[in-house]
Order: structure tokens, then sequence, then C-alpha cells
């Protein structure tokens, strides 16, 4: 076999050998995103994904925002419109109710395999049941990824690796980015077939007794199905959410009604980083991304648009690295700087807020549902989101000044300080 193709067999280390410009660890919406930008500038891309299939099995719940994912040229398809909300404390309940619905839930599984379907045509080749093993080095460098398929060890060369691999991060630990995240969200979701659920509401429900350092999710996305979920932050409590989940199919006793005559559809489980970003997300001939760089708000927990836009962005570096022949940090920093421009600070308020909301007592959750009540359903999406520009700001503080000065006021106050 010709050894300048584009794969080799060598018979010394029984290995099957492939050459490529960028080598992507893990099938998500971020690593999807990033080989589908850097394919698009003509890079040779090979994608790894040690599931069986694209978006399978379920991680993650797919709450969104449709007006982000339409700049993200999301087709609406994959988007199950919101029109009212419902944030439960033990003893208050705030109601949002929206004409046009600014949220949505995703068919998670059929947008991860769409985002598939655009890397593959622009040229990205995706191998699923492919477990990354470990990072390769030549004279110090990385050069490659070691990879376990059916059984058999594959090495793939490339000169620039983008770790897309979740919360295990594997490049990144292999490498010294970090040591693996200390604070985590455990999530625990059955999918339901729930006919009297209204289709177009969700439900987020706080306090000891339902999720100690956590929160209750209830996410209809279309055909009467219903994801029923808790997230539990660990090592705040180590509660299992498992148990928290199966206690509310038994004892659910806030809507008795909407969620009667259910059946268990699916089961799913999930991880995902809950502090701050890494303090490097780039290194000699790696980037990192999603959340293995712990790139996501963690405010409520949400991803997935942060992982395509900001994969894209690592694509699009790598395109230029690949064309300039340059992998090394000084010149991958410029992924660094691009995310850090647009999200650092909603990340840093995000995980400020969040760690102070797992503290909460239920008399605590009771006064900032009863006070959130109080605000202008509008501004309800924009904080959610973390965008606190100065007009959203000044919004808030005049719309609730207690509320404002107790939550985002602190949470500024501290990154100020802290830069």
């Amino acid at each position: 076999m010709n050894r300048s193709s584009a794969y080799f067999f060598d018979y010394k280390v029984n290995c099957l050998k492939m050459r490529y410009d960028v080598a992507i660890v893990g099938a998500g919406p971020a690593g999807l995103s990033a080989a589908f930008t850097a394919a698009k500038s003509g890079a040779k891309v090979a994608v790894f994904e040690k599931s069986k299939e694209i978006g399978y099995p379920l991680h993650t719940s797919g709450g969104s925002w449709i007006d982000e994912l339409r700049k993200l040229e999301i087709p609406e398809q994959f988007m199950h419109p919101i029109r009212v909300g419902y944030f439960i404390a033990p003893q208050q309940t705030a109601v949002f109710e929206y004409e046009k619905p600014p949220s949505c839930i995703l068919d998670v599984r059929g947008l991860y395999q769409y985002l598939a379907g655009l890397a593959s045509r622009e040229g990205a080749e995706i191998f699923v049941n492919s477990t990354v093993i470990k990072p390769l080095f030549k004279r110090n460098k990385i050069s490659g990824l070691k990879v376990r398929s059916s059984g058999h060890d594959r090495i793939y060369y490339a000169p620039l690796i983008i770790d897309a691999s979740g919360a295990t991060a594997i490049v990144a630990r292999n490498i010294g980015l970090t040591n693996g995240f200390q604070r985590i969200g455990l999530g625990a979701e059955y999918d339901l077939y729930a006919p009297q659920w209204p289709q177009d509401r969700v439900a987020f429900l706080f306090g000891r007794q339902v999720a100690p350092s956590g929160y209750v999710w209830i996410f209809p996305h279309g055909n009467y199905r219903v994801r029923l979920g808790v997230g539990i932050m660990y090592p705040d409590s180590k509660e299992n959410p498992k148990k928290y989940l199966d206690k509310l199919l038994i004892d659910f006793d806030l809507f008795n009604n909407e969620l009667s005559q259910i059946s268990q559809i699916e089961y799913h489980t999930g991880v995902i980083p809950s502090e701050l970003y890494l303090r490097k997300t780039v290194s000699d001939g790696v980037m990192v991304v999603g959340d293995a760089g712990g790139l996501i708000s963690t405010l409520l927990g949400e991803g997935i648009r942060f992982a395509i836009e900001i994969g894209r962005m690592a694509g699009q570096v790598a395109g230029e690295a690949i064309k300039r022949k340059r992998y090394d940090e000084k010149f991958l920093k410029k992924f660094d700087t691009i995310w850090r421009k647009k999200y650092e600070r909603a990340f840093k308020i995000g995980s400020y807020i969040n760690k102070r909301l797992t503290q909460y007592s239920d008399e605590q959750w009771n006064r900032r549902i009863k006070a959130l009540a109080q605000l202008n359903p509008g501004l309800i999406p924009i904080l959610l989101k973390g965008e606190f520009i100065p007009t959203t700001l000044f919004q808030l503080a005049k719309s609730n000044p207690k509320f404002f000065k107790s939550t985002v006021y602190s949470a500024l106050k501290s990154i100020l300080k802290s830069s």
C-alpha cells in the first residue's frame, strides 16, 4: 500500500494509521460544529465518538432560546416552542406567559445528527463506536490520537487536536490543562408519555425537598412527551438525583392532574461541569471546547448553543492554523481570545449566581421566587441567558431593586473585585 495515501497498515505495531489535519474528540454539538467549520475551510478532519450513534444515549434536556438558535441558523424543526414558564418554590410561584415563545426544548438527537450531516457534507469523517485512549506525542508535540474501535487500536495522526470529549476532558487532562472538574452537576431524567401536561409550558421547582442544591425541570418536547428531571450539584450535595426523581413520580402533588396517566419511555443521566471554565483552553496543538473546557452557562446548566457557536470559533481558528502551519499555543490563543470576548462575563456571572443558589434554604427560595414574580416578563429570558449589558441592568434595577441588588449586582461586584 502506498504510504503517502490517507492510511496505511504498520505490521510492526499492528495498528491502522491514518493522517488528518485536525482530529476531534467527541461528536457532541461542540465537536461537530468545530468539524463543520474546519472542514469548510479545506482542512482534512476526523471526529471520534465513543457511542454507537450520534446523539445517543441522550445526556441533556435541551432547553434553549429561539432567537439565539436562529442566529446560528439552526432549523426550527428541531425547536419545540415554549410560551409559559413556572418557577416554583415550596410556598411561592412565579408564572410568566408570552404571546411569542422566547424559548424552546430541542430535539437533541435530531439536532446532533443534523450537525453531523453538516460536517459530513463539508468533508469531515465521523467515526462512531471509537473511543479515544490517549493523545500521542512526537518530540514533546501532539502528533495524533490512539483510538480503540471494535477491539482494535488505531493510530490517527494530526498536528491539531480539538478536545470536545465532555466533562471527561480526556486530552485536556492528559496535557495538564485540568485535573478534572471538582464541582459537577449530576442529572437524572425520565422522558415520559404525559398526555395531560400542556405542551407549551415548562416548570422549574426549587427547594430542599425536591432537589437539594439543585432544581427540578419539566420540559415538554412534543407528541405528549415530557422530560422530568432532577439536577443536583456535587459536592454541594452528595444525594443521588435518581432518588429524588423517583420520589417525584410516586408523590407528585404539585401538578397532580397534569402529570397523571404517565408512562416511562426513556431514562437519561448526565454530568456537566459546574465550575468556572478552564484557565487556559489552548496549548500547543490543542484547543478545548464545550463541556471539556467548562464553556457553558452554569446558571441553569445551558450548554448546547454555546457549544455550537464556540465550536465554530474553534473550527475557524483550526482552519487558519492548518493553512499557516501554526499549531503553537501563541497562534491558537486566538480561539481563547474570541470566546472570552463574547462570553467570559456571562460565564463568570452565571457561575457566581449558581454557587449562591445551590446554598439556598427553602425560605430563601420563597423570597427569591416572590421577588422574581414582580419582574417584567420580558426581562426573564434576558436574565436567564446571562445578557447583563448596561440596558438590561438598568431595566432590572428599575423593575425590582432588591432582587437586582441581591443577585446580579452582588455577582458583578464580586467579579470586578477578582479581575
